[in-house]
């Protein structure tokens, strides 16, 4: 008997997440492939967190917009986050 991982509520599949970003599946799962987005689950099918669907529209627009290619991709976007968490840690200090 196949013994199928739990299932998770609220993951949506790569079909969902290619529905909500316009993107072909094939692309999401080359965004797999280079690490750019990861599945909260592998099998039986690829899931993902819902924030994925925000991660690849933006993704996709930076690509798109100013042309940053697909290795620089993933260091633009993990600077863009962090600098996200620096502002909401120094708002969060300046109201202490």
């Amino acid at each position: 008997m196949l013994c199928r991982p739990p299932f998770r509520p609220g993951l949506l599949s790569m079909e969902e997440i290619a529905r909500q970003t316009r993107v072909h599946p094939e692309l999401l799962a080359r965004m797999v492939d280079m690490g750019l987005i990861e599945p909260e689950q592998y099998q039986p099918e690829m899931l993902f967190s819902p924030a994925t669907v925000a991660y690849v529209r933006r993704a996709v627009r930076l690509r798109n917009e100013l042309g940053i290619n697909w290795a620089g991709l993933g260091l633009v976007m993990d600077l863009l986050e962090r600098i996200t968490q620096l502002e909401d840690e120094l708002s969060r200090l300046r109201n202490d």
